[in-house]
């Protein structure tokens, strides 16, 4: 069975995506639009880790260039761990070079 091509009628936002991946609550079918175009999507299950990685990537860059409060990245999913350490590295690199 193949998927559809993702397009913003069957996407949802990038907050609402990272809310539903939060909880437990998104599957692999989930298609998160990052804005111009832009589709998150996950192949499997075993991808929704990284599809929330990289929304809340996403997000925390935004936050930074809107000049927005940063706070401390968030555990993944239920029972999982916290963001990967070199993943934070990098970020806190991209917050202090500003």
């Amino acid at each position: 069975m193949s998927r559809p091509s993702p397009d913003e009628a069957n996407s949802v936002s990038l907050d609402d995506g990272i809310a539903l991946l939060e909880s437990g609550k998104a599957d692999a079918a989930i298609c998160i639009n990052f804005g111009d175009g832009v589709f998150g999507q996950a192949e499997n299950e075993d991808d929704l880790d990284g599809l929330l990685q990289r929304a809340r990537g996403l997000r925390l860059i935004r936050m930074m260039v809107d000049g927005e409060a940063i706070e401390q990245p968030a555990s993944m999913r239920s029972s999982k761990p916290a963001l990967h350490p070199l993943v934070k590295e990098i970020l806190d690199a991209l917050r202090s070079a500003d």
